[in-house]
């Protein structure tokens, strides 16, 4: 019997199904064992009335995932269920066709909206962190898809919040028909389909980590927003902003009594960011390939200078400023002490970025950038040799400090300690 209480009474063999709480009685231990045991023999921790019951229930079971992977970054993700989506759903309903199932996994490193890591809202009490969170998702699931669902429900489980959406055009989610006869009718009659869309959000806080849940037979795509003429104007008026900023704007100002908004609630990033890019390209876009197009778009400008030893297509991209070739203005001579700062996953190749700046008369001034990005290489040294070579160049430039501060890291110190670059006497280092 596992181990389990067995107690006598009143002429009977009683034990208790953790199941459903009641208390099993028989007349005899032997028939008390068969109702916690299978055909077979099998013992069950339930009873065989919850059993029977949990059988006949239809169970969701997600088995024969058309796509199943765990995602460090938001790119990955758009761009791995974009291009599924893309392959797999030519939104064409067809009643015989299976539903396309997706499951994401989001890694606790995961940033959405550049701010906000999956592990930190997993985990986080504030219920509106994470429904904007969710919301975002259901954005990006639009934007891949073409389908625009309603948020059902969400709730509290053990292990975090789950987030439940529904494809409007479900025939489960279809109104009440009216008699026809009765109806005017100013726009065009809505399509239902038998597609059984899903999408679910959960957020575990044992692993810091959410899933993804995508279920949808497809059919034409929802009705987007359309772009006025107001949203527009606004675009072109903020256009120095970055679009995701615009794009919270925009949601917030449909608020405004003023703001034209039909249908605002399913405008989406994509159709912000799209407009945005058509406003702004122009402005630094010189080339297809990433690469050479920041090689013209430095070399153009005035007293920009491209420094020719790194110069690798997607590892290395070095360049000075104006304060540094103009030595009329700039004399360095006086460029006696300089700064040397970094910062990761700049943009989305997720390069390192390096600046070396320099005190000049009480005014901060960057002297050179560098791009670096080392991880394909497979090679000893390969990201001190190149920070090396940079420095060298600076170095055989003109540039002799007597004191470098780095706050970058101890391999940064170890780089300018030990390479002969500013013939320094001493040096300062602020470990910061």
């Amino acid at each position: 019997m596992d181990q389990v209480e067995v107690i006598f009474k009143d002429s009977q063999y009683c034990r208790k199904c953790p199941s459903c709480r009641r208390q099993i009685r028989c007349d005899t231990l032997k028939e008390l064992a068969k109702m916690f045991a299978g055909a077979d023999g099998q013992a069950f921790r339930s009873c065989y009335k919850c059993r029977s019951k949990r059988a006949g229930k239809t169970v969701s079971q997600r088995a024969g995932l058309d796509l199943d992977a765990c995602y460090d970054t938001h790119e990955e993700f758009v761009e791995a269920v974009s291009a599924f989506l893309k392959q797999r759903d030519d939104h064409k309903f067809d009643l015989t066709a299976q539903r396309l199932k997706i499951k994401a996994t989001l890694s606790s490193t995961f940033c959405i909206d550049n701010d906000v890591s999956i592990g930190a809202c997993a985990v986080t009490t504030d219920g509106d962190l994470q429904r904007r969170v969710a919301m975002l998702l259901r954005s990006d699931i639009f934007d891949c898809s073409g389908y625009y669902f309603h948020l059902q429900h969400a709730h509290e489980r053990r292990d975090g919040a789950k987030y439940s959406f529904s494809c409007p055009a479900s025939v489960k989610d279809r109104p009440a028909e009216r008699d026809p006869s009765t109806i005017q009718r100013y726009t065009v009659q809505k399509e239902y389909f038998e597609c059984h869309g899903e999408f679910h959000i959960s957020f575990s806080k044992a692993n810091a980590t959410a899933t993804v849940i995508y279920e949808h037979n497809g059919h034409t795509e929802s009705r987007k927003f359309h772009m006025t003429d107001d949203v527009r104007n606004y675009i072109k008026s903020h256009k120095y902003l970055p679009p995701r900023q615009i794009y919270r704007n925009l949601i917030q100002m449909t608020n405004v009594s003023d703001f034209e908004k039909p249908e605002a609630h399913v405008i989406t990033r994509k159709q912000v960011y799209n407009f945005w890019i058509s406003l702004t390209q122009g402005e630094w876009h010189r080339d297809v390939d990433d690469f050479k197009s920041a090689q013209l778009l430095v070399a153009e400008q005035d007293g920009y200078e491209l420094l020719q030893g790194l110069q690798e297509p997607g590892i290395s991209l070095a360049f000075v400023t104006p304060c540094f070739t103009d030595s009329q203005k700039f004399d360095r001579a006086k460029m006696t002490e300089v700064f040397i700062d970094a910062t990761f996953g700049t943009n989305k190749h997720g390069f390192e970025l390096y600046c070396v700046l320099t005190e000049y008369d009480l005014v901060s001034l960057p002297l050179s950038y560098l791009l670096l990005d080392t991880r394909g290489i497979q090679e000893d040294g390969k990201r001190g040799s190149r920070l090396t070579t940079w420095l060298m160049e600076l170095r055989n430039a003109g540039l002799t400090p007597k004191w470098v501060h780095t706050s970058v890291c101890s391999s940064m110190s170890h780089i300018v300690i030990h390479i002969t670059i500013y013939d320094i006497i001493s040096y300062g280092f602020d470990m910061i």
